[in-house]
């Protein structure tokens, strides 16, 4: 389960998610500088031009669940459960991929969506397992870039393919088309209240400032939080300024953020918020708040990070810049 949207004003993007898993992911941001040598499981090895960062952990190896790199491509894996199809067998005449490797391709060689339609036909996704979880990875992707363009990228017995997103929004399953056509059960949600309406001879007035929103789903499944974050996401007031849009983006994060214990895996396994994360793709700026605390930490992207010997991971301990929004 995770959430993901886009938010802008005129002069800045941010891309923004929830990691909710049952896993322990200790996620952190990591760094990996530019010309960074990647090998894949199938046994390639690709020397990045890009230097980017994200949230990961020494202990998952070197991959991220979500990063931008220095050319504002922003990338976010989310679960796609009893969706995600993929090929058995490697096809030679194109980079093989594990499904959890795709996210560090596109950071590590695509400077911008145009670029990722160009060469996303060169991929295919083969099912092999994540090494850390011994599973494979059912994945679905949003990519945006600094002019704000998202798409997503999805799986199918039709091999990999790119969608276009109107909403700016990706939750879980089922595919992008589902959801989009599921909005047109919530067209009767509005920002302002409801009118009294009669019934014979009773006039019925609403309880109180809200009626507009009666019948916006308030779960925490796929469907239910990507028609809430869709609705929120196209009526949140457009405020001007840097500060505002930050503050705009931590409340919408807050209105999808499952607090620990209310959801609860078939396994006895706490599926719940793990952290918070968000990019600025102009700034090359990187905002993180984990579970636990209130803080939210900030990380840019410099040219000092950009020219490390070797990937660098930052606990949240020290090394931020601390924002208390």
């Amino acid at each position: 389960m995770c959430t993901s949207f886009t938010l802008q004003d005129a002069d800045t993007t941010i891309v923004a998610r929830t990691m909710d898993f049952g896993f322990e992911l200790d996620g952190r941001p990591v760094v990996f500088p530019r010309n960074y040598l990647f090998h894949t499981q199938l046994g390639r090895e690709i020397s990045f031009p890009y230097g980017f960062m994200g949230t990961g952990n020494p202990k998952m190896g070197d991959l991220l669940a979500d990063g931008i790199n220095e050319k504002g491509v922003t990338v976010m894996e989310l679960y796609f459960p009893n969706e995600a199809v993929y090929q058995e067998q490697s096809d030679a005449t194109k980079l093989n991929l594990a499904p959890h490797e795709l996210l560090m391709w596109i950071l590590g060689t695509i400077d911008s969506v145009a670029s990722l339609k160009q060469n996303i036909t060169t991929i295919q996704l083969v099912a092999a397992k994540n090494p850390i979880l011994q599973v494979v990875l059912p994945l679905h992707f949003i990519v945006s870039d600094e002019t704000g363009e998202t798409i997503v990228l999805e799986s199918s017995a039709k091999g990999l393919e790119l969608k276009e997103n109107p909403v700016n929004v990706m939750t879980n399953s089922p595919e992008l088309e589902w959801h989009l056509k599921n909005l047109n059960n919530y067209i009767g949600l509005q920002t302002q209240n409801f009118a009294t309406k009669n019934f014979q001879e009773l006039t019925a007035h609403p309880f109180g400032q809200g009626s507009g929103t009666f019948g916006l789903p308030g779960g925490f499944t796929g469907p239910e939080r990507f028609v809430r974050m869709a609705f929120l996401r196209a009526n949140i007031q457009t405020e001007q300024g840097y500060d505002a849009l930050l503050a705009n983006t931590l409340s919408l994060l807050e209105t999808i953020t499952i607090p620990k214990g209310v959801n609860i895996k078939n396994d006895g396994s706490i599926d719940y918020t793990q952290y918070k994360a968000f990019y600025d793709t102009k700034k090359r700026s990187y905002f993180f708040r984990p579970y636990t605390q209130s803080e939210t930490y900030q990380l840019t992207l410099t040219e000092e990070l950009l020219s490390l010997e070797e990937p660098k991971d930052f606990p949240i301990t020290q090394d931020f810049v601390t924002h208390i929004l």
